[in-house]
């Protein structure tokens, strides 16, 4: 089980450096085409506001994965071990109610966009907030990968 996680947010890793590079292609696509050129395409500004919105969304599952997301550790020196764990299990039980609410709230975001279409590339606008959903499912594997291996720390 173990090692299908950890193949998971490989996964997500690569695809994160892809779209990081795909953006900034994208960017200097629309730099060149705007400054030198004097014709910016169609497609390059929704390509990299797609890249940029997946990558934003989907590395913060990475984040919870390695418990590196952002937080204020001053108190943790004037607080016992007890209520350490204590607080520690209260994040997480916030990022399970926020992997709960974006795998809910981000499904049916997705729904209500399939409709919809990008402007510049034609597709449906489903394919920008399905990371919603997707992510939600990476925090919930990320907090059971956490779980898991909480007594080889």
């Amino acid at each position: 089980m173990r090692r299908l996680i950890e193949v998971f947010f490989w996964l997500i890793h690569a695809l994160c450096k892809v779209l990081l590079v795909v953006q900034v292609l994208a960017c200097a696509t629309v730099f060149v085409g705007r400054y030198i050129v004097g014709s910016t395409p169609a497609w390059a500004d929704p390509v990299a506001m797609l890249c940029m919105v997946w990558l934003c969304i989907l590395s913060s599952a990475l984040a919870v994965r390695d418990d590196a997301h952002l937080r204020i550790t001053v108190v943790d020196k004037f607080l016992s071990p007890r209520a350490m764990k204590v607080l520690n299990g209260l994040a997480a039980l916030v990022v399970l109610g926020m992997a709960v609410f974006l795998v809910h709230a981000g499904g049916l975001l997705t729904q209500l966009t399939t409709r919809n279409k990008l402007p510049g590339l034609g597709i449906p606008t489903a394919w920008m907030t399905v990371v919603l959903p997707i992510t939600g499912v990476a925090y919930l594997v990320a907090l059971l990968y956490r779980w898991r291996t909480r007594n080889e720390r």
